[in-house]
């Protein structure tokens, strides 16, 4: 049985389900998503891998629409209006999606999913990694914490898995896929309803109206408003011109670049070797909330040189990183993650016998 079944049978057994196929209702059951089977591919090699290229990643998008946007539907036109009298959001957008837009354009594009999808992250986010909704998703995906546990986002010390981009839009695009194969077969309307409301919740109301249209069943008021937003958005980015509307310039083209790491770096240091603020570290590394950067560092892309040229002379010993000691800071953590033994950095800090201080300086040989 492969992991994909594995995860489907989970979900059966904790939905639970009524004589012809129907989820039975759990509210609040947020979003169940089969773990991918794919490899792991780099950030930066899945988006080199494009064999026709766009002058925007807009068009990309556009390129690959394939919903019925039903634009002449008055709950699609009434979110299409709100758009024309909100131009600001486009620009809000851009800003936010511009290091994600390519990437996740380029994932739906893959796996021949309706390019549509890739402008969920704006109904559900504005793009933005770091948006919490009150009532607890996060990240682009807004990925409630139960679900995101289920689909196998693990979050460790200092590391939010949820607002992991990669890690965040193979999950639920996973989970779109696996709402598709089990219960919609193509009715990509309903699946996106069932990635807001559930799909017990979705299920249930389409028994309970006598159909299974999207726009006949009776839904909460959120989730009959979140499907015409998005095809409002996508009626938009069709033809922007014929509604007033100028998209901002987002470059279809991988804007940061992955580097992988075999220790540990701090924020100010990744900083200092990429020769950028501290600030465009943690804006490209959204899910690592603490000092340090682990295992892998998004870095932009005309900063890949003088980066990996840094890190080399850093590794060789011939340089020291200067480390400067944060809140909550221990030599055991500094030690795990630099991988510089606590002894060695007593000596070389002369600190036996000796407290860390928030604030103090200490030098880490050839971290």
């Amino acid at each position: 049985m492969s992991l994909t079944d594995l995860i489907e049978n989970r979900i059966k057994r904790r939905t639970g389900m009524l004589a012809g196929g129907l989820m039975t209702l759990t509210l609040g059951i947020g979003s169940w998503l089969a773990l991918s089977e794919r490899g792991d591919i780099s950030f930066y090699q899945v988006s080199i891998e494009d064999v026709v290229s766009y002058d925007s990643a807009w068009q990309r998008v556009s390129a690959n629409f394939a919903l019925d946007h039903h634009s002449d539907n008055p709950r699609v036109q009434r979110w299409i209006s709100w758009y024309q009298d909100h131009p600001e959001m486009f620009a809000d957008y851009a800003k936010q999606a511009a290091p994600w837009m390519h990437y996740v354009s380029r994932e739906v594009e893959k796996r021949g999913l309706p390019g549509e999808l890739a402008l969920l992250p704006f109904v559900e986010s504005g793009y933005n990694p770091l948006a919490r909704s009150p009532k607890g998703p996060t990240g682009i995906w807004q990925l409630a914490s139960a679900t995101a546990d289920d689909l196998g986002l693990r979050n460790t010390l200092g590391y939010a898995a949820r607002q992991d981009v990669k890690a965040s839009t193979t999950a639920a695009l996973d989970y779109l896929e696996l709402l598709q194969r089990q219960w919609y077969h193509g009715d990509w309307e309903s699946t996106l309803a069932a990635y807001n409301a559930g799909p017990g919740r979705v299920n249930l109301a389409r028994v309970e109206s006598g159909t299974n249209s999207f726009w006949e069943t009776r839904l909460p008021q959120e989730t009959r408003n979140y499907v015409p937003k998005l095809l409002a958005l996508a009626t938009i980015v069709s033809d922007p011109e014929r509604y007033g509307i100028e998209l901002p310039h987002v470059d279809d083209a991988p804007s940061v670049v992955e580097i992988n790491l075999d220790h540990s770096l701090d924020v100010a240091s990744a900083a200092k070797l990429a020769g950028v603020a501290p600030a465009e570290i943690r804006r490209l590394n959204p899910a690592y909330v603490g000092n340090w950067v682990d295992n892998s560092l998004l870095i932009p892309s005309e900063a890949e040189q003088r980066f990996k040229e840094q890190l080399a002379i850093l590794r060789s010993g011939d340089r020291q990183l200067e480390y400067v000691v944060a809140q909550g800071d221990t030599l055991s953590v500094i030690s795990h993650h630099s991988g510089i033994p606590v002894e060695q950095i007593q000596h070389d800090n002369k600190l036996k016998g000796k407290p860390l201080k928030t604030g103090q300086t200490l030098l880490l040989a050839g971290a």
